[in-house]
């Protein structure tokens, strides 16, 4: 069945699929199954979602147990209070490995050591990309040379 058909028998029979004949109700709900995709605008979309929940058989009683039995379920208490943490679980987890890693710079530095001030020289050996040992030659053959390089 293509589009030009099903619409051909949509004027025949009528909007209502379930209420066509078999064979031909048979063949629109596979035609409706395969062209959800092929839906141009929102509208049909929808159109197509509403006429396939009212083909569907429900259990409205089964429904409504469901739903009683879920606002019937007991909430989660947090130190006495009501809270759902299901919203909180990846911010809390976040903040604690960022408190974590601080914790661990601050301890990182305390444990170096209070000297904590780097020469002149080593902070532009690093910039020059050299070792400090290098570096140190050079400045002293630059102080011998007048301060040229």
């Amino acid at each position: 069945m293509n589009r030009g058909e099903f619409e051909g028998l949509k004027v025949r029979f009528g909007d209502d699929v379930a209420s066509w004949p078999a064979p031909f109700r048979r063949e629109a709900l596979l035609f409706l199954k395969t062209d959800r995709h092929d839906a141009t605008n929102q509208d049909e979309k929808i159109e197509r979602l509403v006429l396939e929940a009212t083909i569907e058989p429900t259990d409205e009683r089964a429904l409504a147990r469901n739903v009683m039995a879920k606002i019937a379920q007991p909430k989660r208490r947090a130190l006495g209070l009501l809270a759902d943490f299901g919203s909180w679980s990846m911010p809390a987890t976040v903040a604690t490995m960022a408190f974590a890693v601080t914790v661990s710079a601050v301890g990182g530095y305390v444990a170096a050591g209070v000297e904590t001030e780097i020469s002149d020289n080593a902070l532009l050996a690093f910039a020059v990309g050299v070792p400090p040992s290098e570096l140190a030659e050079t400045i002293t053959v630059t102080r011998n040379n007048g301060g040229r390089l």
